[in-house]
């Protein structure tokens, strides 16, 4: 822009200089033509933005990794046309553009135009997209005029399941999520229950349609492993335990293991509750209740999408608060960053309550090497007195991840 202005003045002072030496009246003129262009050039750019409207739509949720396409639409009412505009958005910390500069567009008159970028959503979580500006450029491309539209929009960005196959999730000491998937193949031989109010997600083939024709809301059988096939997840999300930078991070892998557990319940019919902290908007402590279906699973990963280091309980103190509805006849799946010294008097009531324990160590020294291989080894022997399953989890140079069983010395990995 600097090199415009000094390119105009230096011809209007040759042009000028040239008039002086040769006769030439009508060189003044275009010296003062070539002065006055700037001028004119302002003002076309900043009549650009008079009289036009603007609109954005962005998808209300996407997936972690995934590119959305955000629509602007600028609708001009006036009989002139509109030309050299651009679109900035104001983009959240996590989002990212995949132009590296924005297009010109130009709208015609009487005319809607539509606008089309592409962004990638590089992590997950909550965003709030409040505003975007508008520039238009003078003909000359000296001035820039911006215009900062507000429109206040959310978009949830789901985090990526991360699929561990090699977990033992089951419902309880009867009946677990393996011997439910056998007894929905063989059909006839499951005893029923009793009759609930129909939840998405639940086989039409079990729908009791006398009842349904009876009270005019659909029914479904229940049947005793439905009952016993639930699974709640304690996420961990004390303040001051999320070890790494960025998105790498123990928290980012604790909600991926939470998130493919969730998916992996809900594929099978299970009922799945989840247990957390951190989540301003839903106080210190977020108590989902337990549910099954589509639905339920969006609503759990919206949740995890949303977590944030920043809770004042740990885990234990979260089940400890919860435990008159938490203990009988579930798998508790514990995902934490650190030794716990009250998880073996949690296992042991669960044991005594015909429950489950599986606990996921994500392992700090696989995420900053300020850290050491945390020194666990009485609290497992004790975890282990009390039938508990505990793995931990670790990182290789790919990001493939590892659980180690620390009973049996195992390793199975797990790509995502």
């Amino acid at each position: 822009m600097q090199y415009k202005w000094i390119t105009l003045v230096f011809g209007a002072i040759c042009l000028t200089a040239v008039a002086t030496v040769v006769p030439a009246q009508r060189l003044y003129y275009m010296a003062a033509i070539l002065l006055t262009l700037p001028f004119v050039s302002y003002a076309l750019g900043w009549y650009m933005l008079r009289g036009l409207s603007f609109t954005r739509e962005l998808p209300s949720s996407s997936w972690e990794g995934e590119e959305i396409d955000i629509v602007y639409k600028v609708i001009n009412a006036s009989s002139i046309s509109r030309y050299f505009l651009t679109v900035q958005e104001h983009l959240p910390e996590w989002m990212e553009s995949m132009e590296e500069e924005s297009p010109l567009f130009n709208v015609a008159a009487n005319e809607e135009t539509q606008l089309v970028r592409r962004y990638r959503c590089i992590r997950r979580g909550l965003y709030q997209v409040k505003v975007f500006s508008v520039t238009a450029l003078d003909p000359l491309g000296v001035f820039a005029f911006t215009k900062t539209i507000p429109c206040n929009s959310n978009m949830l960005v789901y985090p990526n399941p991360a699929m561990v196959s090699t977990l033992p999730i089951e419902g309880g000491e009867r009946f677990g999520l393996q011997e439910r998937i056998l007894a929905s193949m063989r059909g006839s031989s499951i005893e029923p229950d009793g009759v609930r109010p129909y939840v998405p997600g639940d086989p039409l083939r079990r729908i009791h349609w006398r009842q349904t024709a009876r009270t005019g809301r659909l029914s479904v059988v229940e049947f005793e492993e439905m009952q016993a096939a639930r699974l709640v997840i304690t996420l961990d999300a004390l303040a001051g335990t999320n070890i790494g930078k960025g998105f790498d991070t123990t928290l980012e892998f604790s909600v991926k293991l939470a998130a493919g557990a969730v998916q992996s319940a809900i594929d099978i019919g299970a009922s799945v509750r989840l247990l957390t902290a951190g989540l301003e908007e839903k106080g210190d402590i977020l108590d989902t209740g337990f549910g099954r279906g589509p639905e339920h699973f969006h609503y759990l990963l919206g949740a995890l999408a949303s977590v944030e280091a920043t809770g004042k309980f740990s885990a234990s103190s979260i089940i400890n608060q919860r435990s008159s509805t938490v203990y009988q006849d579930i798998t508790l799946l514990i995902i934490t960053s650190r030794i716990d010294e009250e998880l073996p008097t949690l296992i042991q009531w669960l044991s005594a309550a015909g429950s489950r324990a599986i606990i996921l160590f994500t392992d700090p020294a696989a995420f900053s090497r300020a850290f050491q291989k945390q020194d666990s080894e009485d609290l497992l022997m004790k975890l282990m007195a009390m039938r508990a399953d505990c793995f931990r989890v670790s990182r290789l140079s790919n990001n493939d991840m590892v659980l180690e069983n620390l009973w049996h010395d195992a390793t199975a990995a797990s790509t995502y």
